[in-house]
């Protein structure tokens, strides 16, 4: 399994979008209570603007507010879900339903963004196949070629969310929707997304069994 302190994230950026198409900015001064894991995230998506225009949306720092303990930083596409560091001690995130009750993710800061950036990388890849109906004995087929990240995961969307990569593949791998039952996961099945950085990487799925897999582009 892959330990998540050992993904170079500038590195596995460069591979995934090019070289960086502008120089890191500054911060304003007023961001400087910000945390330093989430300061140099900023510095990043400076660099690679890439990582502003995925499915969640992380605020820009002048609006990060501290609030009862707690400062958000992020929420997910719709504003239903959002996550927050502790301000007494910001190396805690948190997560929960817009003015719900909060419950400590199980991954730290710097390991959250890690994982956030590499889970909207899948999402916004220009090359990328969905099946949403993956029965459980061909996953070991479609993630053969990748390693399991050793994130600990959040509960959104579904909790038990999983991650998989190699230098030109990644995966995200996660409960399957009941057909009869949207709330509910189906047994026995998997909803998977594989991105590459090239389109042949992925034809290797082609011969997966008769899955139906959807060409996706970027999710932007």
């Amino acid at each position: 399994m892959i330990d998540p302190a050992d993904i170079d994230i500038p590195d596995f950026l460069t591979r995934w979008y090019g070289p960086p198409t502008a120089s890191s900015e500054q911060l304003p001064p007023e961001a400087s209570w910000l945390p330093e894991p989430l300061r140099q995230w900023y510095g990043l998506a400076s660099r690679w603007p890439e990582l502003q225009s995925g499915g969640n949306r992380m605020y820009r720092p002048s609006h990060i507010q501290p609030d009862r303990g707690k400062a958000v930083f992020m929420e997910d596409s719709t504003g239903d879900w959002v996550w927050a560091f502790d301000s007494a001690e910001p190396d805690r995130v948190y997560e929960g339903e817009p003015g719900g009750a909060w419950s400590q993710a199980p991954e730290n800061l710097a390991e959250f963004l890690a994982h956030a950036t590499v889970r909207e990388t899948i999402v916004l890849t220009q090359f990328g196949r969905l099946c949403a109906q993956v029965p459980d004995e061909f996953l070991p087929e479609i993630l053969a070629p990748m390693e399991e990240v050793g994130f600990r995961g959040w509960k959104w969307p579904r909790p038990d969310q999983r991650i998989f990569l190699n230098d030109s593949l990644a995966a995200n791998v996660g409960p399957a929707v009941d057909p009869q039952a949207p709330w509910r996961n189906r047994d026995g099945y998997a909803a998977v997304r594989v991105a590459g950085i090239e389109p042949s990487l992925l034809e290797y799925l082609d011969s997966v069994s008769s899955l139906a897999w959807i060409d996706l582009g970027p999710d932007r």
